[in-house]
């Protein structure tokens, strides 16, 4: 009887390489040989699911980025405040620093390779829906300005999270968790958060 394999399991395992690879070396260090030795693979087995060295960085960076907004709901559904869910976001555990190396490396990419500018689009759009939301309800729970635009709101949380992830990129050791959170909240205040006391 032929093994069954989980090929969503497979993809994802190749992922994890491919996170790894880019964290020791940059996204010059993927390769599909390097992927296929680091996984144990043939190059043939890495191949039948990766046409090419970006769809490897893009399907390792969107898991990376889909992993990235589960916390954050996930914490969003459990009632935590806007700066608790938005602490997940940016890179101050070794997981999430090697989620936003990944993504780094992905914005690297030429904007002229196929699908690279649908899936930044597609990505775009999907935060900013999701930190618009958290606007919202942050304004309900009488936690945000209730004059501000939720959705203009969310582009300065975009643009506030990735200036906060290339600063500890430039520099990490002079951006520890407490810094990263401090800066997270001054600019939160800054767009219109109102923590409650």
């Amino acid at each position: 009887m032929p093994r069954i394999v989980d090929h969503e399991k497979r993809r994802k395992d190749i992922a994890k390489v491919v996170s790894s690879l880019v964290l020791k070396g940059g996204a010059e260090a993927v390769t599909v040989r390097a992927v296929a030795e680091a996984c144990g693979y043939s190059t043939t087995i890495v191949c039948y699911y990766f046409r090419s060295k970006h769809e490897m960085l893009a399907y390792t960076q969107r898991i990376a980025w889909e992993r990235n907004l589960s916390r954050i709901e996930n914490a969003d559904k459990a009632g935590k405040d806007l700066l608790t869910c938005l602490e997940l976001a940016v890179p101050n555990t070794p997981k999430r620093w090697q989620d936003w190396n990944c993504w780094m490396a992905f914005w690297g990419q030429a904007a002229t390779t196929k699908g690279i500018e649908e899936d930044w689009r597609a990505a775009n759009v999907a935060s900013n829906l999701l930190f618009a939301d958290l606007v919202r309800r942050a304004q309900a729970r009488a936690e945000f300005d209730p004059d501000e635009d939720p959705v203009s709101a969310a582009t300065g949380i975009q643009i506030m999270l990735n200036g906060i992830a290339t600063l500890v990129a430039q520099a990490r050791s002079d951006w520890p968790p407490n810094r990263q959170r401090e800066a997270l909240r001054e600019q939160l205040v800054r767009l219109g958060y109102r923590p409650v006391a």
